[in-house]
């Protein structure tokens, strides 16, 4: 997956695909459609999104045209689901809830 130069994300109905946010881990920059948690996940710079068919066209001919431009994306989505999805925010997170369950 990691090999193609974008992830086409059509999905409409699901909250936020796992696919997604592994294609994002992957460096890929995202063509989605701008619906459910994509909207949240996706962050300005790392793909683009849109309820409209010939923006998505638009955007991954470029991405197909344009190598540097998909790679320069792709790392921004990479750095945003490190940051928002990764296991590093996970543990903080979950360290986090133990101390205030804990709290006595």
């Amino acid at each position: 997956m990691a090999e193609r130069r974008l992830y086409l994300h059509p999905v409409r109905w699901t909250s936020l695909g796992l696919s997604l946010l592994e294609a994002m881990h992957l460096g890929m920059p995202v063509v989605a459609l701008a619906t459910t948690e994509a909207v949240e996940a996706v962050p300005a710079g790392a793909g683009v999104l849109s309820t409209r068919p010939e923006v998505l066209a638009r955007a991954a001919r470029t991405y197909l045209n344009e190598p540097q431009a998909a790679a320069e994306d792709g790392a921004r989505a990479r750095r945003a689901a490190l940051e928002r999805y990764g296991l590093k925010r996970f543990l903080k997170d979950w360290e986090r809830l133990i101390e205030e369950v804990t709290r006595g």
